[in-house]
């Protein structure tokens, strides 16, 4: 007989985080899942069950996992935005452009989840609005003279667009580095001041 193992005791949010953060490992992981519920439990080290207590459906889980995606995204932003640091601007802006890249383009099924699901059709939380959070980074960019006088929401906007339609390419094969040069090509040509 085995000896009977101890479940560690959590709130009802630690246990949905715990959920939540194994499904986002088993998505990046790419691995092939015939049972996802069972799957994520599994990952959690919780019991069978625990999955339906907090999830109604693997669509449900799949909103909790855009959500935490995009709030970690929004929350970078943030800090960025409103940190008391000097930044060097463009390094800052390459660094995060090339970690959008990486994150779509990669060959895992996270991204798929949190862009091309059922997940995208339910509604965002007002707190979770990435292009407002690159649009507050971009606002102070443009505040410290590093960036050109652009609306900084449409600018958002597109950026996230631009970088989207990189990572797509880089994901069906084509060069990256070539994508990652454009972007940087067209954000200086884009949010370049041209007084100097």
């Amino acid at each position: 007989m085995g000896i009977p193992r101890t479940r560690r005791r959590l709130t009802p949010d630690e246990r949905r985080a715990e959920l939540i953060d194994a499904a986002v490992r088993l998505l990046r992981s790419g691995r092939e899942v015939s049972n996802w519920a069972q799957a994520v439990t599994t990952e959690a080290d919780a019991a069978k069950g625990t999955f339906y207590l907090y999830f109604s459906s693997w669509d449900d889980m799949l909103v909790a996992v855009r959500d935490r995606v995009q709030q970690e995204y929004v929350t970078r932003y943030r800090e960025l935005a409103e940190s008391p640091e000097r930044l060097d601007w463009w390094a800052v802006l390459d660094a995060e452009c090339d970690a959008a890249i990486d994150f779509i383009a990669q060959p895992s099924g996270l991204h798929h989840a949190v862009f091309h699901s059922a997940a995208v059709l339910a509604p965002i939380d007002d707190d979770v609005d990435i292009i407002g959070a690159i649009a507050r980074f971009l606002s102070r960019g443009i505040e410290e003279g590093a960036f050109r006088a652009v609306d900084a929401r449409a600018a958002a906007a597109f950026l996230f667009a631009v970088v989207h339609a990189a990572a797509d390419a880089i994901a069906a094969g084509d060069g990256a580095d070539r994508w990652r040069s454009s972007v940087r090509d067209l954000t200086r040509s884009w949010l370049g001041r041209t007084d100097g």
